[in-house]
């Protein structure tokens, strides 16, 4: 059985528990299974793969770290009333009017902010979604301009981890190339934000129960002090401390809150911790969440995910590709192209937005030779890294979608941001292709006329 053909066996098995809501962890396994027969068939024994996904598993667990954070986090802010708080205040003060096209600004604003995507749906996403359900809002238009708006800030926040990882591999200066990514990422954000302008006036929030502001008031005691675990993510991440240390700190200073403001028990504490937080009033619909357990089968993915990776890297799967791409010259629009199509097919199968495009490097570094480093990156920027969370099973739209409680997939036609970086990108290679010469031919000729 070849790669390729197991490459498509594990997409259509993948694309098949998307639509018929099937533990994606299944299909994973199965494919790890099939590569690994393969790996047996070019002289590896069980011994040498075995070590080498002991090896890979252990690289996720940092990623499995931050999740089971994120997880205790949301569980916490629920309880101690900071995410209660946080729709307290957004109802008080967002223009209903303009709530979808907020859904966007906000994220992208906290997301550049403290340089994580994940981070941002966790602690800002949520509120967006509780008041859109509480209003009766298509929950999978508003995740997927939090979507766009989280990876926004992502894609050119100097916190991020994706950016300097990004900036490290292609070897450019972090800042100058910051500058580059938003001269490139005015045209995409215009048409984004005039899309989400469009979906608020025909999505205002025109019903909201009154009561609702009361109710929270009442049941989490609302106060600006309930608002420290969130102000406290934002500072720390400002001074560069590590996501993990701000999470960790913010968790401290929410379980305090819990004891001294809200009055819960530890008992009940531990539960929503590890089960999640469900509300007793009448907000039991939507304000619940979190809990170790809601990430224990997104944490089996990313271990499943990285063995996959091991294999690819281990084996050097990719190397004839490598070579192909080198050899035959390619312009820059359809550069790009295969960049893109490369960076998609990796995400799909290695399920990591970090994956894709440390992989998509690694096998189109040599063909992108002639380019600036800074043009290299921006191509893998646009296509690669911003794509990913197009992927319903990958990492980057799993995780974020698990934690707003949507739909992984239905979110992506509202997503437009994540799609419209790519086309603007393309439409600039072919310009570069096709009509830039032209148009300094032609500019040339009018100047020598005019003298």
């Amino acid at each position: 059985m070849s790669i390729f053909l197991i490459i498509v066996i594990t997409i259509i098995m993948l694309i098949f528990s998307v639509f018929n809501d099937i533990f994606l962890g299944y299909g994973l396994t199965i494919s790890l299974i099939l590569f690994s027969l393969i790996g047996l068939k070019r002289n590896k024994n069980i011994k040498d793969l075995l070590k080498l996904y002991a090896f890979e598993s252990k690289r996720s667990f940092p990623i499995i770290q931050i999740l089971l954070l994120i997880s205790i986090l949301i569980s916490v802010w629920l309880s101690c009333g900071t995410i209660p708080a946080i729709v307290y205040y957004s109802l008080k003060y967002i223009n209903p009017n303009l709530f979808i096209l907020f859904c966007f600004l906000i994220p992208a604003i906290t997301s550049f902010l403290i340089g994580t995507s994940f981070g941002t749906v966790s602690s800002i996403g949520i509120p967006l979604i509780i008041i859109a359900q509480a209003s009766n809002i298509n929950l999978n238009l508003v995740g997927g301009a939090i979507m766009s708006g989280a990876y926004l800030g992502d894609r050119c926040s100097p916190l991020s981890s994706s950016l300097l990882l990004l900036c490290n591999l292609t070897n450019v200066d972090l800042f100058n190339y910051v500058r580059k990514v938003f001269i490139f990422g005015i045209i995409p954000t215009v048409i984004s934000v005039i899309f989400y302008l469009l979906f608020s006036f025909k999505n205002p929030l025109t019903f909201i129960d009154n009561s609702l502001s009361l109710t929270l008031h009442i049941d989490f005691h609302i106060s600006f002090i309930l608002l420290i675990p969130a102000i406290i993510i934002i500072i720390l991440s400002l001074k560069k401390v590590s996501i993990s240390k701000s999470i960790t700190i913010s968790i401290i200073t929410s379980i305090i809150i819990c004891f001294i403001i809200q009055k819960i028990n530890i008992i009940d504490l531990f539960n929503y911790i590890i089960f999640g937080y469900e509300a007793s009033s009448s907000l039991s619909n939507i304000i619940k969440g979190g809990g170790i357990i809601s990430m224990l089968k997104t944490c089996y993915i990313i271990i499943v995910s990285c063995c996959l990776t091991g294999f690819f890297s281990g084996l050097n799967i990719f190397d004839g590709l490598k070579k192909y791409l080198k050899k035959i010259k390619l312009n820059r629009s359809k550069l790009f192209l295969s960049t893109l199509f490369l960076g998609l097919i990796i995400a799909s199968i290695g399920c990591s937005q970090t994956i894709a495009f440390i992989l998509t490097i690694e096998i189109l570094r040599d063909t992108y030779e002639d380019y600036k480093n800074e043009d290299m990156a921006m191509e893998f920027s646009d296509s690669a890294i911003v794509t990913s969370a197009l992927i319903p099973w990958c990492i980057a739209a799993l995780v974020p979608t698990s934690v707003l409680g949507i739909s992984s997939y239905k979110f992506i036609p509202y997503a437009i941001f994540l799609y419209i970086v790519p086309i603007c990108h393309l439409c600039y290679c072919i310009y570069l292709d096709y009509y830039k010469d032209k148009s300094q031919k032609i500019f040339s000729k009018t100047k020598a006329f005019d003298k």
